[in-house]
């Protein structure tokens, strides 16, 4: 099977995203609001369903690992769901003006997180259209733990690199470039991959293509007016309409990505009646292949051997004066 390292780099993904979060999230559980919840439960399962279709396929358990994957068509509306729900506290927050990074990064936060969403809905549509390409299907699916690795991952570099610790309001302006600098090591992570196994590793190509979009916008983006406008909107929208929006794309992605990847009709083995023409008992075929099948020797040895085993002598059978 495919990468047969999988499993070490989701557990990778995993304990960075302990370290990461273990501050503002892990560690206040009974505190946080409750989009952190929505979307830190989902993605959390999310990223152990990943594991765990890894590790089944490896070791050979295929009916576990389908029934694994069957299960990611219900969970993905609440990861896009729970996305949404983090886009819906950062919109709150941008119009209530009550925390200073949401405020003066709401609109790149925005645009990053809308760019998150797209790149799993291309992704898991990809993986479910491609499940019978095993090279595609898995990559797709490995592809997902990188899309936003770059949060969990740049608070770990805060913690480790003091020039991108952040204290408080007064170290805002390293924010931005903490999550670019992951994202630089998630983009050295796919070219890693690619090097390695060339066009197999196309899916990677295809999360990094958004990673850069990422990187780009929320660079570039600082402060915009549109995107702010469009936060403001998101922001005095109520809460369970901006979620359930989130959970009817993740929905419909579900339900397009498996259609696409059903066997065409074409592929799959029929029984017509021309099959059954030519191959039935009765069939002339069937016949011709009885009438013109015999063992080594030819078909004179063949009759004479069914002949001396005949209980009738050997003068009265047809087949020995033929």
């Amino acid at each position: 099977m495919p990468y047969k390292h999988a499993p070490y780099y989701v557990l990778v993904v995993i304990a960075v995203t302990i370290a990461g979060f273990w501050p503002s999230y892990f560690g206040p559980f009974m505190t946080v609001p409750w989009q952190f919840h929505a979307h830190g439960v989902a993605a959390s399962i999310w990223v152990l369903m990943v594991l765990a279709q890894s590790m089944t396929v490896h070791k050979g358990q295929l009916p576990l690992h389908r029934a694994v994957g069957k299960s990611s068509l219900i969970l993905f509306p609440f990861l896009i769901g729970g996305l949404a729900a983090i886009i819906d506290l950062t919109g709150k927050g941008f119009v209530a003006a009550n925390d200073p990074f949401r405020v003066a990064l709401g609109g790149q936060f925005l645009i990053g997180l809308a760019l998150a969403i797209a790149a799993y809905v291309v992704l898991f549509y990809r993986a479910l259209k491609f499940r019978r390409k095993v090279w595609l299907h898995s990559g797709y699916m490995l592809a997902t733990p990188l899309i936003l690795f770059e949060s969990p991952f740049s608070r770990v570099m805060g913690m480790v690199l003091p020039q991108f610790a952040i204290r408080g309001p007064q170290d805002m302006d390293r924010l931005i470039p903490s999550i670019e600098w992951a994202m630089a090591v998630e983009l050295a992570i796919i070219a890693v991959l690619w090097w390695r196994f060339r066009d197999k590793a196309s899916p990677f190509l295809v999360a990094g293509g958004f990673i850069v979009a990422q990187m780009l916008t929320m660079g570039l983006m600082g402060g915009n007016r549109m995107l702010e406008s469009l936060l403001t909107v998101i922001g005095n929208a109520p809460s369970a309409a901006v979620v359930l929006t989130g959970m009817a794309i993740g929905a419909a992605t579900s339900w397009a990505g498996w259609q696409a990847g059903k066997r065409p009709m074409a592929e799959m083995p029929t029984f017509s009646a021309r099959h059954l023409a030519t191959s039935g008992p009765s069939s002339s075929a069937t016949n011709r292949t009885r009438l013109t099948s015999f063992p080594p020797g030819g078909p004179r040895r063949w009759r004479r051997g069914r002949c001396r085993s005949d209980s009738r002598p050997n003068g009265s059978c047809r087949c020995a004066r033929a």
